[in-house]
């Protein structure tokens, strides 16, 4: 049976009949926040929205999932964050209908839930839906992001996580290198990399579209691209097998480059296949 017709059939009240917001979420919400706040407006309104959307065609669970994806595109966060944002965020609390101390869960399954989206036709269709009903409630988007789809959206909420990984890769190799190969590092390091790298940096606790990372992919890239130039071409043959090493080779060879390449294109099943952050990717 096609996916489409499966989805049709097994279409159930589960979003429908989404739980009350809890007393105490609601009554802590509505004390910080304005009425106009976004979620605020989300959460008072997710009954409406997700009227006779189809659960199954989305998670089977008929989760949370769906929106945490939205509100993350909305802030630049990326799937860590995420979770989190849900963890301690009331705003977030209210919008989802979750108590205030909520249930968690790992945040491979945000990964796993854009590939759901990504490689089934009926799930996109679904999840458009869902996002062209929060829209209107979301404060005013960059133009970018204007009339944009679901697979632009995904495609932007893996570039953010992308982008914090390999600066995370990238930043573990810097502080092996200074441990135990410190002149090495020093011949061949760039000016820019303490200030770019350190623990303090930006861009690796936190994005939002109206205050984007401090450094491109591009630059990123580039630094990657540099070191491993370098380690390639040295002749300590003790520095290219250091774990950290292989580690930043699996994150430049697969998905940034990929990402570099298509930056501008919605997102492809063979992205998430391709990709070693995705929970069921095995080395060749």
């Amino acid at each position: 049976m096609p996916v489409e017709l499966m989805c049709g059939a097994m279409m159930s009240n589960q979003f429908n009949a989404i739980p009350p917001i809890p007393r105490e979420t609601a009554r802590s919400a509505r004390a910080i926040f304005g009425r106009r706040n976004f979620y605020i407006l989300a959460g008072e309104q997710m009954e409406s929205i997700l009227e006779d959307i189809q659960p199954e065609c989305l998670l089977e669970a008929g989760a949370i999932l769906p929106q945490i994806t939205f509100f993350q595109f909305l802030e630049g966060l990326t799937d860590v964050q995420a979770i989190d944002a849900v963890r301690t965020r009331l705003d977030w609390k209210f919008a989802l209908h979750l108590p205030v101390y909520p249930p968690t869960f790992h945040e491979s399954a945000l990964c796993e839930f854009r590939q759901r989206i990504v490689i089934d036709s009926a799930s996109q269709h679904e999840f458009q839906r869902l996002i062209n009903r929060l829209i209107p409630l979301a404060p005013a988007l960059p133009n970018k992001f204007q009339d944009f789809k679901n697979l632009e959206l995904l495609s932007y909420v893996c570039s953010v996580n992308r982008l914090i990984w390999a600066q995370e890769a990238i930043r573990q190799v810097l502080e092996v290198l200074a441990v135990r190969f410190p002149e090495w590092l020093r011949k061949i390091a760039l000016p820019n990399w303490y200030g770019r790298y350190n623990h303090k940096t930006p861009g690796l606790e936190a994005g939002n579209w109206s205050n984007p990372p401090e450094f491109s992919m591009e630059e990123i890239a580039a630094d990657i691209d540099h070191l491993l130039d370098e380690v390639h071409r040295s002749s300590a043959p003790e520095v290219s097998k250091l774990k950290e090493i292989k580690a930043l080779e699996r994150v430049w060879n697969q998905p940034i480059k990929n990402l570099l390449t298509h930056k501008h294109e919605p997102m492809k099943p063979k992205d998430c296949a391709s990709c070693v952050f995705n929970p069921g990717w095995k080395e060749v």
